[in-house]
């Protein structure tokens, strides 16, 4: 039997992970100090929509703070689209390497790498 998800421990984890108090964390999320400590000692719940601000706030995917996200997973906050895009690129690229994907032109590979390198450069 898998133990029951504890939001407020991910929540207070999230706050002291980013350095925020829970005064800090009411003031931005406009909510009293008391009701994020409810929250952290789980005898309240939040609303979707302040979960959905918390989340944004701290610029993690909901899935952090509903259990973790899977190793698998890779989170791309924060990243314009090209790099978006380079990305997807390279996880593909990484599959076909593995046997996941169909094998594409050689030519194919080495604009990816341009395009990565021109892009931290």
């Amino acid at each position: 039997m898998t133990e029951p998800f504890d939001f407020g421990t991910a929540l207070r984890n999230l706050r002291r992970e980013r350095g925020y108090t829970q005064k800090k964390l009411a003031e931005v999320l406009k909510l009293s100090e008391t009701t994020i400590s409810k929250y952290e000692s789980n005898t309240a719940v939040p609303s979707f929509e302040t979960v959905c601000e918390i989340a944004a706030w701290f610029h993690v995917s909901l899935d952090i703070l509903a259990g973790g996200v899977p190793p698998e997973t890779l989170l791309l906050t924060g990243l314009d689209r090209d790099q978006v895009e380079i990305m997807r690129a390279l996880a593909d690229a990484f599959a076909e390497k593995n046997g996941l994907r169909e094998k594409t032109a050689l030519s194919k590979r080495y604009e990816l790498l341009g395009r990565i390198t021109s892009s931290l450069i």
